[in-house]
């Protein structure tokens, strides 16, 4: 059975560290070398694991790793006078270790690593498709005299973006790059609208709103339905609530159709465009609402046209 390089035992002659020295020239971010090191803190129940390399890694996997995975606590390089490395000796040279003043170093890392976490996962929420709605929603509201057809159309000609930072310099660089390129003439289509042959010649309004859904949730169905029926003619998911809510003038708040796609069928609208455009959905429209056959052939005929 191998075993690590080096081992340090706590107070109670316990495995506290485990070490692995790997040449400098060797790749340590290789999942065969992280993995072993795993299994040795495994092996040895070992807390800590340091990989030492070109540079060196701090892994940390005792009981306050909520992970499958030992954490990956810090990177520090070989440099002279590194803030990281005059900490890390600070709190792992013989005399700290004796004192367990290793807990308080561990305590820092997992702080900063939870944080940084929590952090990303914000930033995943406010880049999501979601906050974009209820931006347009917040939009909509302080435009409260302006129809919903008015409104659709100015918002089919307004970009409405939130991401990261990286990505807008990425874009301001593409942008550059674009003007230094000679223009040459595009012909684009314009906007794709919704055609109504599949209504024969008639108004949605006038067929989406008076579907004869055998279900008691008849009013959601039809809802779904008509989003679904807009993005078919190629609008995106902001104007197809738009123009479905038009379809049913009773319906105050537009968000609420928005929720009968959310909340009310998909986890969100990424998952509900997701499932839109990899063709799942009428799938799920059936798991979820135990469609009849008749019910399920309306949708079939939309989706599958």
């Amino acid at each position: 059975m191998q075993k690590p390089n080096r081992t340090l035992l706590d107070n109670n002659r316990k495995s506290l560290i485990v070490v692995e020295v790997k040449r400098p020239a060797e790749d340590i971010t290789k999942d065969y070398v992280i993995g072993q090191l795993r299994s040795y803190m495994r092996q040895m129940k070992s807390d800590f694991g340091f990989l030492i390399g070109s540079d060196l890694r701090v892994f940390y996997d005792g009981p306050l790793n909520p992970h499958s995975d030992p954490i990956l606590l810090e990177r520090i390089d070989f440099e002279k006078q590194s803030e990281k490395g005059i900490t890390f000796v600070k709190f792992f040279n013989k005399g700290s270790l004796a004192e367990n003043r290793h807990d308080e170093y561990l305590k820092n890392k997992l702080h900063k690593f939870n944080k940084k976490r929590e952090v990303n996962s914000l930033v995943q929420q406010l880049i999501g498709f979601e906050i974009k709605q209820k931006v347009i929603g917040y939009l909509r509201n302080e435009f409260p005299d302006t129809d919903d057809e008015t409104f659709s159309d100015a918002l089919q000609q307004v970009k409405i973006e939130i991401s990261r930072k990286g990505e807008i310099k990425q874009q301001i660089v593409t942008t550059e790059k674009q003007k230094r390129t000679p223009k040459r003439k595009i012909i684009r289509p314009q906007n794709q609208r919704p055609n109504y042959q599949s209504f024969g010649g008639a108004s949605p309004s006038a067929k989406i709103a008076n579907i004869p859904f055998e279900s008691h949730l008849e009013t959601r169905l039809r809802h779904i339905y008509g989003v679904l029926y807009f993005m078919k003619q190629g609008l995106d998911y902001p104007s197809a609530i738009h123009q479905t809510h038009r379809l049913f003038p009773e319906v105050q708040d537009y968000e609420t159709i928005s929720d009968k796609c959310r909340r009310g069928f998909a986890d969100s609208v990424d998952e509900f465009i997701s499932w839109f455009n990899s063709d799942k959905i009428l799938n799920k429209l059936l798991e979820k609402f135990s469609l009849t056959d008749h019910d399920y052939d309306i949708f079939k005929e939309l989706l599958t046209q």
